[in-house]
């Protein structure tokens, strides 16, 4: 039977309201967060055992698996509810469905387990995301300026201390590289690796020479063996901890070796003293650097620590100006004025940076390439008027530095912190004020 013209346009409507109709019955997956405080946005395995999260309220169990997030679900034909979405190593995707029952159970656990662990009105990261191959390419730098040079050193011929140093800086990236295949390395462990092994690679030859008072080949294969233990390590301790804690870890070595150094120097140790006792202030800077994230009554992020980390740094720089006419001045001269400004740099950085901005790593590297175009103009200043001050070129070149680094952070805007004390919330903000830092909040 053949259809008329006529009845085919009856029908037209009605297909067309089929097709709209099934678009609108489309269902949409919002990313949601784990917790009440609507900090945890994803789970990885290290936080999960941090969190003690265990079936049947985490449904994803102990099996191997990248990451793991919760969206809700709104559907017009079906009831709403949540899915849970894990990330597996080879790519694929499994999907758990909850109740509002279960969600509100893995809710209360997470919350719980975050404030018996501290970190009720931290803010801080409480995740750190899969490293993948950037943790070979980091090995690679690694290799390239600490295992690679000690290993070419331990060589008394030209030609073989190159192949040596050649030959370790390859297989490093080999066995980096099958490490991040088979293993689920994170952001964390990937930074804490490379940042141990440079400080227990440094704490390896302090301590062989504190004992021998050389820098003889035994010595060197000290610090070589020290380099690797201490990659090792790092790459286990960052398994739980936060992009921040593994950040602020080897700010903490760097501030306390820095600290002892400097008190020890001004105190008259001997240099083999001193060496000992530096490798006593990284242990302790380790520690505390670690429990400052945790504790800070506000948000520090590792874009946070970079930054401070900096700002140590042009407090150091700026402290030179107190050297006034003394254009050489003594070993003494230099830890009593560079350490302390190391230190009040730090403070400032805290103050000014930490407290007010969450800083993405993104924001603190921008940060620091400021800091670094605005020392450089500084340093232009005395070198124009023929200045041979000391003095004067530190001095100059610190300040520049601080304006740089001011100035671009606040121009890019970074995410003002969320501070949390108690109940009370408040939202900080940051700029420059003529050749100044300061900031506000706002409850």
């Amino acid at each position: 039977m053949r259809l008329s013209l006529r009845a085919v346009s009856m029908f037209v409507p009605f297909l067309l309201f089929g097709a709209i109709g099934s678009v609108r019955a489309q269902s949409i997956e919002t990313p949601t967060p784990f917790d009440s405080a609507h900090r945890v946005l994803s789970v990885t395995p290290p936080l999960a055992a941090r969190l003690g999260l265990v079936a049947p309220v985490w449904p994803v169990g102990t099996s191997d698996y990248r990451v793991a997030r919760l969206f809700s679900i709104e559907s017009p034909n079906e009831s709403s509810g949540y899915v849970l979405v894990v990330e597996r190593p080879s790519g694929a995707l499994e999907r758990y469905l909850l109740s509002d029952a279960q969600r509100r159970s893995l809710q209360l656990v997470i919350d719980s387990a975050m404030s018996a662990s501290g970190h009720p009105s931290s803010g801080v990261d409480l995740t750190s995301e899969p490293a993948g191959n950037s943790f070979a390419r980091r090995q690679l730098v690694e290799a390239a300026v600490v295992y690679g040079p000690l290993a070419a050193s331990l060589a008394s011929d030209a030609q073989v201390a190159g192949a040596l140093y050649l030959a370790t800086t390859g297989a490093t990236f080999f066995i980096s590289y099958s490490t991040a295949q088979s293993e689920n390395i994170t952001q964390a462990q990937s930074h804490l690796a490379a940042d141990m092994g440079l400080g227990a690679g440094a704490a390896g030859w302090l301590i062989g020479y504190g004992a021998t008072g050389n820098s003889g080949k035994g010595v060197r294969t000290l610090a070589l063996a020290s380099a690797l233990t201490g990659t090792i390590s790092g790459a286990a301790l960052g398994r739980s901890l936060t992009d921040a804690e593994a950040h602020s870890a080897w700010g903490g070595i760097q501030a306390g070796a820095a600290t002892v150094w400097s008190a020890t120097t001004v105190a008259g140790f001997s240099s083999r003293s001193t060496a000992m006792a530096i490798v006593g202030g990284e242990a302790i800077g380790y520690a505390i650097g670690v429990h400052y994230p945790r504790r800070a009554g506000y948000t520090v992020t590792a874009g946070d620590v970079d930054a401070v980390q900096t700002a140590g740094l042009i407090g150091a720089l700026t402290s030179g100006a107190f050297f006034g006419s003394n254009n050489h001045p003594s070993h003494k001269q230099f830890a009593a004025t560079l350490g302390p400004g190391y230190l009040a740099g730090i403070v400032i950085g805290d103050l000014a940076i930490s407290r007010p901005l969450d800083l993405s790593t993104s924001d603190a590297t921008l940060g620091n390439v400021g800091a670094v175009a605005g020392g450089l103009i500084g340093l232009a200043l005395p070198v124009l008027a023929g200045s041979n001050s000391l003095a004067a070129s530190m001095g100059l070149s610190g300040a520049g530095a601080a304006i740089g680094m001011a100035g671009i952070l606040a121009a890019t805007r970074p995410e003002p912190a969320v501070m949390r004390t108690g109940a009370s919330r408040r939202s900080c903000s940051f700029g420059v004020v003529g050749a100044g830092v300061g900031y506000g909040c706002r409850f």
